[in-house]
């Protein structure tokens, strides 16, 4: 043999299997080595047929059913035959049994030597999970199992599908990892977790040979390595048939919530037996009613435009799902075209403070809390209905909070949680100015333009102070303090916006005519910038507010 054929078939022993690994196997139960105490010594890492016309392979194992050869092919390290008595063999032999068919040996010799049993075993363990429906967290106990260290599963969100065997201290670490990976932004974080790592602990990606597809991230807190177990292999696959089979089933759902929420959506007439059983086999009850929710994901430094990514989508739907689930379990949750879609159903007795609509109102500021760490970036803007005691009118609800939804939008209240009651006469003026915008403009020209115009040209606050004035009743002083700046002040402020604008604050119509002014200025986004300030001196004119 060449130095180089040395050097490999030392390396091939070294990695391979010893002769002793070999007798453990099943199928070679009863079997023995001669000479005696030469199995941890010989390493095999291929098999061969005692064949003239096999090809020669380093640190073999020859197969020979005729008994021990003469000559020992090249690259040979051991023989495996029946024969009772080697004789003088100048290898090692393993005697095998009269009753083991040569099928099963040869068979169980090339799955332990090419690491198949390894494999073979792990997916025989994952296999029995799949079947038994214990889903992630169980394939994390049967990989915990297999590899013989604690393990987490990730996906890649990043969100925990299941671990075993974690303390308290790596389970702390685990979150770190994560909560550090996720302020890179919601588009990388499997990228830097991977570069990251956790400490005393291995982090790869499991996908299935030869496929692209992630089936997660595994963290094995483990000192040899591990990214060759063949293991790993079985992993990924259990894995990925565990995570199709989720995402049909929650494909199947989303159809059927789909199909309900559309209905609904477009005005159409779903009679109330209908509508409550085809809630019931979504998991919702909507026999005594609902609350509708409904928002929208969009990021705020490209103009307010809406999410579509269906990375992003599929991320932020799984977390406000886990946010229902928690506090609000059977409500109907769906993402249609760009909107968040949630029917509350009502709530029984004793399941909270506050009415319905209340209850929906801190729902919603969780959903917002949840948002943030879940996408960061992103703004979810969320609007409610008023409880609808009748099923069969749930798609005026949903109409409901969308009205309130564009209204708050309209508004600048992006990122808060916008109600149905509180949006008022602004309702009326929205309709006007969905369906006769020109209408909304002429009257905005009539009311508040000429101030909004003054104050830009002149750096005044006419605007500000019609709008305080206007929130607190007409209270003078109260206006005042609430401004910083004298009572005659704002008395000759008042006179200007009659001047300029032809309506006399003191009279009952012209101030209606003001209110409904400045709600026609919201809704058309007219924003006045606040005059520049300077730090008022004492005894100055300004200090004492007598600037208009």
């Amino acid at each position: 043999m060449s130095t180089r054929a040395q050097a490999r078939a030392g390396a091939l022993r070294s990695a391979g299997k010893s002769l002793s690994d070999l007798l453990s196997l099943p199928a070679l139960d009863g079997a023995f080595i001669v000479p005696t105490g030469a199995g941890d010594d010989v390493r095999v890492a291929a098999v061969v047929l005692d064949d003239p016309a096999a090809r020669a392979e380093d640190a073999a194992l020859l197969v020979s059913v005729k008994g021990v050869p003469r000559s020992i092919p090249p690259g040979v390290v051991a023989v495996v035959t029946r024969t009772k008595v080697p004789g003088t063999a100048s290898v090692p032999v393993i005697v095998i049994p009269d009753d083991r068919p040569w099928g099963d040996v040869i068979g169980a010799l090339y799955a332990a030597i090419s690491g198949q049993t390894r494999e073979m075993q792990a997916r025989d363990a994952l296999r029995r999970v799949l079947i038994a429906g214990l889903g992630a967290p169980g394939i994390a106990e049967a990989a915990a199992e297999v590899l013989g260290a604690p393990v987490a599963i990730v996906d890649e969100y990043l969100d925990i599908l299941g671990t075993s065997g974690l303390t308290d201290s790596r389970d702390a670490a685990l979150g770190g990892a994560i909560e550090q990976a996720r302020t890179h932004g919601p588009a990388s974080l499997v990228g830097p977790f991977l570069e990251e790592g956790i400490k005393g602990a291995h982090v790869m990606r499991l996908a299935s040979p030869g496929s692209d597809d992630l089936a997660g991230v595994l963290v094995v807190w483990e000192t040899r390595p591990v990214a060759g177990d063949p293991a790993l292999a079985a992993l990924a696959d259990a894995l990925l048939v565990e995570r199709r089979r989720e995402d049909t089933r929650a494909d199947t759902e989303a159809r059927l919530r789909g199909e309900l929420i559309e209905e609904l959506l477009a005005g159409e007439v779903v009679s109330r037996e209908s509508l409550v059983r085809r809630a019931r086999h979504l998991g919702a009850d909507l026999s005594s009613g609902a609350v509708a929710l409904v928002g929208t994901l969009k990021d705020p430094h490209e103009q307010g435009r809406i999410i579509t990514d269906p990375r992003l989508v599929r991320r932020f739907m799984q977390q406000t799902r886990g946010v229902l689930e928690l506090y609000w379990p059977k409500a109907l949750v769906d993402w249609h075209q760009g909107l968040l879609v949630v029917l509350l159903p009502s709530r029984s007795e004793g399941e909270g403070g506050g009415g319905p609509e209340a209850l929906a109102h801190t729902l919603a500021r969780r959903l917002l809390a949840a948002t943030g760490p879940t996408v960061p970036g992103l703004t979810l803007t969320l609007a409610l209905s008023r409880q609808q005691d009748d099923p069969e009118r749930l798609g005026s609800a949903i109409d409901e909070a969308q009205l309130a939804l564009s209204i708050g939008e309209k508004l600048g209240r992006a990122g808060e949680v916008v109600t149905f009651d509180e949006t008022g006469t602004y309702k009326l003026l929205f309709q006007i100015f969905a369906d006769r915008p020109e209408e909304l403009e002429s009257f905005y020209e009539q009311t508040m333009a000429p101030l909004v115009r003054y104050d830009q040209q002149y750096q005044t606050e006419l605007v500000g102070t019609v709008a305080t004035y206007l929130d607190l009743d007409c209270n003078l002083a109260a206006t005042a303090q609430m401004l910083f700046t004298h009572r005659h002040t704002i008395r000759y402020r008042l006179d200007r916006i009659t001047e300029l604008a032809g309506l006399d604050i003191g009279r009952t119509d012209d101030r209606e005519k003001l209110s409904l002014g400045l709600k026609a200025m919201r809704l058309l986004g007219r924003r006045v910038a606040p005059p520049m300030r300077e730090k008022p001196q004492h005894g100055t004119k300004a200090a004492r507010g007598t600037k208009g």
